[in-house]
């Protein structure tokens, strides 16, 4: 199974389960809010896609920020979706997918929110913004992704512990699963 998985929120209480790897997850506190993962996995329509943020510290008005996903190398296309003005708590998990049907089958649980610009698949870049400018970055928004060390085509990756949200890509802050690696699988469930 993904190592993805290791730690998802399980419900409201912030009560996380193990699936395959230890908890324990540490992220630096630079920026309130930070991309943590990426996925694009494989029910049908190759869903559910999206991603994980992380709050680094207490987010009293989620609104400043936003997402934006550059498709196929196409370069940004700048936010697309802005969050309401909600707040978040320290250490909470924030998941953003393309719909919820699926992810909920994968999960067991629902997204915490939708939105049509994570229709992403595993060759686009995701650009996390606050107040208008990217904070944060996932890929190349100028590089098609197939094939590239960061494809997450039918897989994942993930942040490394301890690195910071980076207005520009860095591959070494990232783990990756590499191409296909959820081929087949159709839930979290380690079963």
């Amino acid at each position: 199974m993904q190592t993805f998985q290791r730690r998802i929120m399980k419900n409201t209480l912030y009560k996380f389960y193990l699936l395959i790897c230890c908890i324990g997850f540490q992220f630096n506190a630079s920026g309130q809010l930070i991309i943590t993962a990426v996925f694009d996995f494989d029910l049908p329509g190759g869903e559910p896609k999206g991603v994980e943020l992380f709050a680094t510290s207490d987010i009293p008005n989620l609104s400043i920020f936003g997402l934006g996903s550059a498709n196929n190398g196409g370069g940004t296309d700048d936010e697309e979706f802005t969050f309401p003005a909600d707040s978040a708590n320290e250490g909470d998990f924030i998941y953003v997918s393309y719909e919820s049907t699926n992810f909920l089958a994968y999960f067991g649980f629902s997204p915490n929110y939708t939105s049509s610009s994570m229709q992403i698949n595993g060759d686009d870049a995701v650009e996390l913004f606050q107040n208008g400018s990217v904070i944060d970055t996932y890929g190349d928004p100028d590089t098609n992704g197939d094939y590239e060390v960061w494809d997450y085509t039918d897989s994942w990756a993930y942040r490394v512990d301890n690195t910071s949200a980076n207005p520009t890509f860095e591959p070494s802050n990232w783990i990756f699963a590499g191409r296909g690696a959820a081929d087949g699988c159709g839930t979290t469930n380690a079963d």
